[in-house]
């Protein structure tokens, strides 16, 4: 067994880092904020472009028999749709508060 990594897996782990580090540029801003609103919104739309992404990406994982980086590309995706879920919310609560 080799402990190279495969492009799949390097795919997978750099997206979900992608995805994970958009969190951190809003946390601390006022959420009556237009700005924070856009700036949600702009990140639900990479959530669930990257959720498109991901899937798509852990379904040739799966086709080409590469159980690890499947399953990191599968959680990431699951990750990916779980905010995306999250910040849709936290819009509509935003919108439901003006």
């Amino acid at each position: 067994m080799t402990d190279e990594i495969t492009l799949e897996e390097r795919l997978a782990k750099e997206l979900a880092g992608r995805l994970l580090g958009c969190t951190d540029d809003i946390a601390g801003e006022d959420e009556g904020d237009d700005e924070t609103l856009a700036e949600l919104e702009r990140m639900r739309d990479v959530a669930d472009k990257a959720y498109a992404a991901l899937s798509d990406l852990a379904l040739h994982c799966h086709n080409r028999r590469e159980d690890v980086a499947w399953g990191i590309a599968r959680r990431a995706a699951e990750d990916a749709h779980a905010l995306a879920t999250f910040v849709g919310d936290w819009i509509e609560d935003m919108e439901d508060e003006d």
